[in-house]
């Protein structure tokens, strides 16, 4: 199976399952979690505070390469220079999980020291939504001052030989363990596929808990090649 087929099989994976989103949340500072089913890398599963924005989104459409054969290009480097963060991207999936009553679920895979890319997302130069999740408060805490950023400051996201740039163009903050199902609803479209060019940053919020989640939305700027 080519890289094509395979990434159009993977989409085809994430419309048919529910999937969870941990977002780089790590257990609590504060707050004792009751633990079901098992561990995920960096996180403890606690089935009482899982909600719809955790869901990592079916992407409206497959990524399309022009080249059958074309191998796509991964993000490989994240820099936010106002925060003074530099970091390694790496690729997310999901895993099944089974909580206690049996049922079976999935739940994103965390990225450790780096952001991690969902895979189900776009890539850097196409159309759509690139989303990057990374830890709060553990494990490099990479995304821990992701509420330091305003809007216009930039963003350089690295891919094979070309820097791209985007610009902040909000940054929110909403709530998710104890959000009502309808703000729920309304936080999944931040991690859905877009009709425009986005790069989507988001974690955990504040700092030494996971009550909500920060979503940092940025819009392309300028594309600088590094070759």
């Amino acid at each position: 199976m080519n890289d094509r087929a395979l990434r159009q099989a993977l989409v085809l994976l994430v419309l048919a399952a529910s999937v969870w989103m941990t977002a780089g949340c790590g257990r609590s500072a504060s707050a004792e979690e009751s633990v079901v089913g098992e561990q995920a890398p960096g996180r403890y599963v606690d089935r009482t505070d899982m909600a719809a924005v955790d869901r990592p989104a079916a992407p409206w459409k497959a990524p399309v390469f022009h080249q059958v054969d074309a191998k796509p290009v991964l993000p490989s480097r994240l820099v936010i220079p106002t925060i003074k963060a530099d970091m390694s991207v790496v690729e997310l999936g999901w895993s099944a999980k089974q909580d206690a009553a049996g049922e079976i679920f999935s739940e994103w895979n965390v990225a450790d020291y780096a952001a991690g890319w969902h895979k189900n997302s776009s890539l850097p130069g196409e159309t759509g939504n690139i989303v990057l999740s990374g830890h709060n408060n553990i494990k490099g805490a990479v995304f821990r001052e992701l509420d330091q950023l305003k809007r216009g400051d930039e963003i350089e996201l690295f891919a094979g030989g070309t820097e791209y740039r985007y610009t902040v163009d909000e940054v929110l903050i909403v709530p998710e363990k104890f959000a009502s199902e309808k703000q729920r609803q309304t936080n999944v479209r931040y991690i859905n596929e877009t009709a425009d060019d986005r790069l989507t940053l988001v974690s955990c919020w504040p700092r030494n808990d996971n009550t909500h989640r920060i979503i940092v939305i940025a819009k392309p700027s300028t594309l600088v090649s590094s070759q």
